[in-house]
C-alpha cells in the first residue's frame, strides 16, 4: 500500500510524537484521508523494523571506535503488567550504546549472557577496558570483578547518595539529627580527597555508636560501607568521574521512548521496538549539549564513524546492510 520510504516517514513521526494516535493524526492531515488505523500502522512498522539491520549488525557495518570507558545499567519497565529489564552497556565518551539485552531479571547470569553477546559482536573491547561505571548491582559487580579484575570500577556517587536518601529523605529534613547525618553523608560522598572520605566514614561510624538507638543511622552506615572502596576509585584514577551523569541523561531519553511500546501485544515486539528506539538514538544528532564538541553529531559520529550526509538513517542503514 505504501512505498518503504513513506513507511520510514511514518516511523520517524512515531519516534518523535511518542504516540501511535498522534502519528495517525499527523499522517492523515497530510493525505487528507482516513488511510491509517493502529493495526495497519503497527503492521507496517513491524515489517520495516525487520528489514533494518540488527543492533549488532549496525555495529559491524559502521565499526565505531570505543573509548574503553563503559557504563552498565539496568532499566526496568512494564510490558503488559510484567516486569522486564533492559540491560545496557554504554560508552561514556562517545555516548554510543555498545549493546543491549532484554531480560526478566538483573543478576549475575543475565549479565553473563549479555557480556557474551557483546563479545560476539566486538570481541576485544571489554578485555581492553580502561574503566567501568556501575550502579551497584551485586551480580554485575561480581561478574566484572571475576572476568576483568584489573579494570578500575567506579560506583556512581550520585546513585549511593540517592540510596542514602531513601533512608532519610534529605529534601525534607524534620529534625537536627537527620540534618547532622545528611551533612556527614555529603562529606563522605563528595570529599575532595580520598583520605577525607575515609576519615569521614569513620566519623559517621563513631556518631552511630553514640546514637545507637537510632535505627536509621545504623542502616545508613551499612549502606555507605557496602562497596565503599568502589566509591573511591576516581581518586586513584582521576580520568574517571565519580558520577555517571551521561548515563542518567541517556536513561531519561530512553524511558520516554520506552513508553512507545504501549499498544504492542506480541512478545517479539519488545525487541523490535527497542531495536528501533535504540538504533534511532545512535543516529540522532545531539543538540544543546553543554559540551560544544558534541553538538550536531550523533553518538556514532562521536565514536569516529564518518556518516554520509543523510536525513533518513533507516534508509542509510538498510542500504549499508545490503552491500
Amino acid at each position: 500500500m505504501f512505498h518503504i520510504e513513506m513507511i520510514e516517514y511514518f516511523a520517524y513521526v512515531y519516534l518523535r510524537s511518542l504516540s501511535l494516535n498522534n502519528t495517525i493524526d499527523i499522517i492523515q492531515v497530510w493525505f487528507e484521508k482516513d488511510i491509517l488505523s493502529k493495526d495497519i500502522l503497527l503492521n507496517h512498522l513491524e515489517k520495516l523494523i525487520d528489514k533494518l539491520p540488527s543492533f549488532s549488525e549496525t555495529t559491524k557495518i559502521f565499526q565505531p571506535t570505543r573509548s574503553g570507558y563503559y557504563a552498565w545499567d539496568g532499566l526496568w519497565f512494564k510490558y503488559h503488567g510484567q516486569d522486564r529489564v533492559l540491560l545496557i552497556c554504554f560508552d561514556v565518551v562517545s555516548l554510543d550504546i555498545i549493546n543491549y539485552q532484554i531480560a526478566l531479571d538483573e543478576n549475575y547470569q543475565t549479565y553473563r549472557k549479555f557480556i557474551n553477546k557483546i563479545n560476539q559482536t566486538e570481541p576485544d573491547i571489554l578485555s581492553k577496558t580502561k574503566g567501568f561505571y556501575l550502579d551497584g548491582e551485586l551480580g554485575l559487580m561480581k561478574l566484572l570483578r571475576k572476568k576483568y579484575p584489573s579494570a578500575p570500577r567506579q560506583l556512581c556517587v550520585f546513585h549511593k547518595y540517592s540510596r542514602a536518601g531513601q533512608l532519610i529523605p534529605f529534601k525534607h529534613i524534620k529534625n537536627d539529627i537527620d540534618m547532622e547525618i545528611k551533612k556527614k553523608v555529603e562529606t563522605i560522598l563528595f570529599a575532595k580527597l580520598k583520605q577525607e572520605a575515609i576519615d569521614s566514614l569513620e566519623d559517621l561510624k563513631k556518631f552511630a555508636k553514640e546514637n545507637k538507638n537510632y535505627k536509621k543511622l545504623k542502616e545508613m552506615v551499612g549502606v555507605l560501607k557496602r562497596n565503599f572502596d568502589l566509591l573511591l576509585t576516581h581518586f586513584d584514577h582521576p580520568e574517571m568521574s565519580p558520577y555517571n551523569n551521561v548515563l542518567e541523561g541517556f536513561n531519561h531519553i530512553i524511558k520516554r521512548r520506552i513508553r512507545l511500546m504501549k499498544g504492542f501485544k506480541k512478545e517479539i515486539n519488545i525487541d523490535r521496538r527497542l531495536k528501533l528506539i535504540l538504533s534511532d538514538y545512535r543516529f540522532h544528532k545531539i543538540k544543546s549539549s553543554k559540551f560544544p564538541s558534541r553538538n550536531d553529531k550523533s553518538p556514532l559520529e562521536l565514536a569516529g564513524v564518518k556518516l554520509p550526509n543523510h536525513f533518513n538513517w533507516m534508509k542509510l542503514a538498510r542500504e549499508k546492510s545490503i552491500r
